[in-house]
């Protein structure tokens, strides 16, 4: 990632940011870390026409070496890339099944619509709870980077109690 004053991109300092990101980004600056998943790339359609409207994503994610794709259609752009994100891993990583976003929020801070904004999810699988935070000048790439940081997190738990990472 990109670096502004020594913190990569999207990333709050310790103080600030919940222990899930913080998590997360520690152990991207791991030498022997392998990231469950990298996203490939990602996009967001937000269609009008005659009084209605579609918003719809689309992921590509690189899992093992191979490429996997998902689309959703949600009730807002984070929701609809969280159903895409999810209908991917979901199918490399079955534990995640009953992971959800309980509470998803953002805030701008600064004047003008370029102002940076501060992305807050907060997840559940049944058992635990965690929280991510991102911050982007871009709304919805600070919610996708929040909502990557929550699935790498539970996934990379998950696995590390299995003995896989």
């Amino acid at each position: 990632m990109t670096q502004q004053s020594g913190q990569p991109v999207g990333f709050f300092d310790e103080a600030t940011a919940p222990q899930a990101s913080q998590e997360v980004e520690r152990w991207r600056h791991e030498a022997n870390y392998r990231s469950p998943f990298r996203v490939v790339r990602w996009r967001v359609v937000d269609e009008q026409w005659e009084g209605r409207s579609a918003i719809d994503a689309f992921v590509v994610v690189e899992i093992h070496g191979k490429e996997d794709f998902g689309a959703a259609q949600g009730v807002g752009g984070v929701n609809a890339l969280d159903m895409a994100l999810q209908q991917v891993l979901i199918k490399h990583f079955p534990f995640i099944e009953g992971v959800q976003v309980m509470e998803s929020y953002t805030h701008r801070g600064g004047e003008g619509t370029a102002a940076e904004v501060v992305s807050i999810q907060k997840f559940s699988d049944g058992r635990r709870r965690w929280s991510t935070m991102r911050k982007s000048r871009d709304l919805l790439a600070s919610a996708w980077m929040a909502l990557v940081d929550g699935y790498e997190w539970i996934i990379t738990v998950n696995l590390q109690k299995k003995g896989q990472k």
